[in-house]
């Protein structure tokens, strides 16, 4: 078998190194063949479903069968993945169509991420393992579970499911005596752990972790599987994050009224390495980059009101601290971005900040309010200022190159930003696009290249609920077509339903004579 997966995987990696745009010509012989097929599929990896007479095989950008219409019940949504296709009906197959996984009842497939979920993951994480993992049922009682890496086989395991970090593609695992050992769900539950949380990421740089609960108390381990913070957190608090190997968690008080009960966040700790590095700061904490911010208790009001219950905020919590992820405290508070800085402005207590450039010369001549880190991996900072008419009232700086861009906020742009179809340092030649009247194609999944994502941007398309037709229009050269059905530029190719039959359009929109 992993003489099977070591080949397969090279005919899928050569298959994404040969992927080309089509000509005109090309595109037209490849709907000519097409054209009889009950359905077509996207293209990925130079493999497109088809089907005829309820028979489902698999074509390659020239029109031709390369894996036998023999399949019944093939999902019509999945993606070929560094070389293998997961289904139910058949398990698991490669590109040429050969059986990857012996035979047996298909119980469960989770691939990670799924080609279902934007693209979102991947521009967080460039790190990221795309994980398949097929379990199936030999014989009654009795599951075996494969999971494959980079479309290798990376182990088996015997009635488990492995845990897996479903943002990076980690799998928990323990070394002993040299060699790693792979831990499932059943034997975290055997070890006394009572709760398995994935957390969601924050950065492009963050690893993922695991919060376990155990005897009654809240830990961390990392994904191999080391304590990062021990288990000594009780329920009544909150493990907020984990950044780059620094957990912070926030203790509460629980208030019990006749309202009901009421669960205050207090405060926030910084733990590192099993230590903590600083206790009891303001409940709520931005992060900014490398660094974190803790504005501080101002708000009397609360105070008293904890204070009528025996509850003290304590002094640490209402001072206003910049610290950077090891633990240090940055005074003055300057949190540099790209080859400029942000610099800590108070007045009546209020926090705002100045953009300048590293010699203090201000950048932008109005103070800033930091809202928080929001897209592209959480790295992009939105702020407003002052006068709310001002052009520069919803800024975003992206906190690791201090590029600038004036974006309206919940502009739809950001959701393109997330998706990896747009760049923020090009923004600049975007704005014109008639946002407000189309989007782009906006199936994003993890085949996606940058070359689909700037043909998805080029081609967009408003959708006619009343008629249920698609108007997709070239923004650089303004035609404007109608279509039944539409999909995401995938493998260079988009597809489409014209006239009751599918069709492909290369990145000019050719295809259709």
């Amino acid at each position: 078998m992993k003489r099977i997966i070591t080949t397969l995987f090279a005919l899928s990696i050569a298959f994404v190194a040969s992927a080309a745009s089509l000509t005109k010509k090309q595109t037209e012989e490849l709907n000519n063949k097409i054209k009889d097929y009950d359905y077509v599929g996207e293209f990925s990896e130079n493999r497109a479903l088809v089907t005829k007479d309820n028979k489902s095989g698999f074509i390659n950008k020239s029109g031709e069968v390369v894996i036998p219409l023999q399949f019944e019940n093939l999902k019509k949504h999945g993606k070929f993945r560094n070389g293998l296709w997961c289904d139910e009906s058949v398990g698991v197959i490669d590109s040429m169509g050969n059986r990857v996984v012996p035979e047996g009842k298909v119980i469960r497939i989770d691939r990670l991420p799924s080609c279902y979920e934007p693209t979102e993951r991947i521009n967080e994480c460039s790190y990221f393992k795309p994980v398949d993992i097929i379990q199936l049922e030999t014989e009654p009682g009795k599951k075996v579970t494969y999971c494959f890496e980079y479309g290798k086989l990376l182990f088996t395991m015997d009635n488990d499911w492995p845990v897996v970090n479903v943002l990076t593609g980690d799998v928990l695992s323990i070394t002993k005596k040299g060699k790693k050992e792979y831990m499932g769900e059943e034997q975290m539950k055997k070890q006394g752990f009572q709760a398995i949380h994935h957390r969601s990421r924050i950065s492009r740089e963050v690893r993922e972790c695991l919060v376990l609960k155990k005897e009654g108390k809240y830990g961390v381990v990392d994904m191999n599987f080391n304590v990062v913070c021990p288990f000594i957190i009780e329920s009544t608090n909150i493990i907020d994050d984990y950044i780059d190997g620094t957990v912070l968690f926030k203790e509460c008080f629980v208030d019990e009224s006749e309202l009901g009960q009421q669960v205050f966040t207090l405060t926030t700790t910084i733990y590192r390495n099993k230590k903590i590095l600083v206790d009891k700061l303001y409940n709520e904490v931005r992060e900014y980059g490398k660094y974190l911010f803790f504005d501080g208790y101002s708000s009397s009001s609360f105070e008293s009101f904890l204070n009528e219950r025996g509850v003290q905020i304590p002094e640490s919590a209402k001072q206003k601290k910049l610290y950077t992820l090891e633990g240090k405290e940055v005074n003055p508070m300057v949190i540099p971005v790209g080859q400029n800085r942000l610099r800590l402005v108070v007045k009546n207590d209020v926090s705002s900040w100045m953009f300048e450039d590293a010699k203090g010369n201000a950048l932008i001549k109005e103070p800033l309010y930091l809202k928080d880190r929001h897209f592209l991996g959480k790295r992009i900072i939105e702020t407003e200022s002052e006068k709310s008419t001002s052009e520069i009232s919803h800024i975003c700086i992206d906190v690791a190159t201090g590029d600038t861009a004036w974006i309206p906020e919940n502009h739809p742009i950001f959701d393109y930003l997330d998706a990896g179809i747009l760049k923020f340092s090009d923004l600049s030649k975007y704005r014109t696009l008639p946002l407000s009247q189309y989007l782009p194609l906006s199936k994003y999944d993890v085949t996606t290249v940058q070359k689909d994502n700037e043909s998805n941007v080029k081609f967009m398309y408003k959708e006619d609920y009343e008629n249920k037709i698609y108007k997709v229009k070239n923004i650089e050269t303004g035609v404007e077509k109608e279509f039944k059905e539409v999909s995401s530029f995938s493998d260079e190719l988009l597809r489409v339903k014209y006239n009751n039959r599918w069709y492909f359009l290369n990145d000019k929109g050719e295809g259709i004579k």
